[in-house]
């Protein structure tokens, strides 16, 4: 399910400052780490195509191979996009449910031949012909229905209550189970109109007419200027096909999404296979500073690592008994040699952990991370507060017959205790 990575900042041992294994790109960045892209399905095939089926245990499989061959761990590899899919095979040619797609909610998306795309700002939707890209056989010969989304802001994964901040939480069944549905609510929500020749034959002229139009993405763009037309259009449409078409392809595009999916997640099997990386990694005495008789993070630390993941030196963080000091993992709070217990402050804007803390910050510094990046960080709280409560001025301009918090998310009213 998990195919296409994105990585802003990645720990390997490297020498190259650009390398492309298997279809994975590394391009060394000025933090001494690299920017990674690339497809791990792929890679797992070494570099030659992503048609097969890549189940949850192939994808660990290549985390350890990763690790084995560069020391890439996956505890510690920030993540800041992913592609996620599912091949199905149908019993026609994809290109005929392809044609069927008319619009995903009131995008029309881009067409051609074997490809559709419907973008957004953190997301974009392909659906596709697999077959007609892949040159090896037998899946070049098979008819294979792609379904994919792609993750360009992590933002699309958070607003959909998906933790994923490293590679390693992509291991998470829960993680899989969460991007099924995502997959399956894409098809859900997109327009398909699947008529025979028959049906169509038997049309009226002033149904024939509505069926013109109702296949025609034009049609639904120039209806969606007015939203009010738009949806009492798009209820007579479906109204029109429960009367006149008896075609299933949706309900079956959505039973094959949850049946390759539930093969994929062998959870089982992934379970058999060890992590090869560490959560604790060996890192460079030159990332701890030791004064007197406590253990505190240099700030150039957080500038390299800048992640969730926190590494340790051994030849320091070791008790009276020799016992290796461990760090709470996904957590703020680091035990020292003494008792004493330095707190992490991490940016409410971005998760990342602030260095040179200042006693009631709350946001990255620009004297840190530079003024554009600093100003994103507020950006990232303060902006959807603020739009919810301009939308909420705007209604309440209006004569109201019911409580309008009522109508309001519980995940966007908390953003009116920021």
């Amino acid at each position: 399910m998990v195919d296409g990575i994105k990585c802003w900042h990645a720990k390997t041992n490297l020498k190259e400052d650009r390398i492309n294994l298997n279809g994975i790109r590394f391009t060394r960045n000025n933090h001494e780490g690299y920017g990674v892209k690339g497809s791990l399905h792929k890679s797992s095939n070494g570099g030659l195509h992503n048609a097969n089926d890549y189940l949850m245990s192939d994808f660990k499989n290549t985390l350890n191979r990763l690790y084995d061959n560069i020391e890439l761990n996956a505890d510690i590899t920030p993540v800041n996009g992913f592609e996620f899919g599912v091949n199905i095979k149908l019993p026609f040619n994809p290109n005929h449910a392809l044609n069927r797609i008319i619009l995903y909610k009131s995008n029309p998306g881009t067409f051609d031949k074997n490809y559709k795309e419907f973008k957004f700002t953190d997301h974009t939707i392909k659906i596709y012909n697999k077959s007609e890209f892949t040159k090896i056989e037998p899946f070049q010969s098979d008819y294979i229905l792609r379904i994919e989304i792609k993750v360009t802001k992590m933002r699309y994964i958070k607003i959909q209550g998906i933790y994923c901040k490293v590679l390693s939480d992509l291991l998470d069944s829960s993680v899989w189970e969460r991007l099924e549905q995502l997959l399956i609510e894409a098809i859900q929500d997109c327009l398909i109109i699947d008529f025979s020749d028959m049906e169509i034959s038997e049309l009226a002229d002033k149904d024939r007419i509505r069926y013109g139009d109702y296949i025609n993405p034009a049609y639904w763009v120039n209806l969606n200027l007015n939203r009010k037309k738009y949806y009492r259009e798009h209820q007579r449409c479906d109204k029109f096909l429960i009367q006149h078409c008896d075609s299933t392809l949706k309900a079956d595009l959505v039973n094959l999404i949850q049946l390759k999916c539930n093969e994929l997640r062998d959870v089982s099997r992934v379970k058999e296979i060890g992590s090869k990386w560490n959560k604790i990694t060996v890192s460079p005495p030159v990332n701890i500073i030791q004064k007197s008789d406590k253990i505190t993070v240099s700030p150039y630390y957080n500038k390299i690592e800048n992640c969730d993941k926190i590494t340790v030196s051994p030849s320091i963080n070791k008790t009276e008994k020799g016992d290796i000091i461990t760090i709470k993992i996904k957590g703020d709070i680091v035990p020292t040699k003494s008792k004493e217990i330095i707190i992490l402050i991490r940016c409410k804007g971005c998760g990342r952990i602030i260095p040179n803390q200042i006693k009631g910050q709350l946001y990255c510094s620009a004297n840190e991370v530079g003024y554009e990046q600093a100003h994103k960080c507020r950006n990232n709280v303060s902006n959807p507060r603020n739009n919810l409560m301009n939308a909420i001025r705007r209604i309440n301009t209006l004569p109201l017959i019911f409580d309008l918090y009522d109508g309001i998310p519980p995940d966007k009213l908390r953003l009116l205790d920021r």
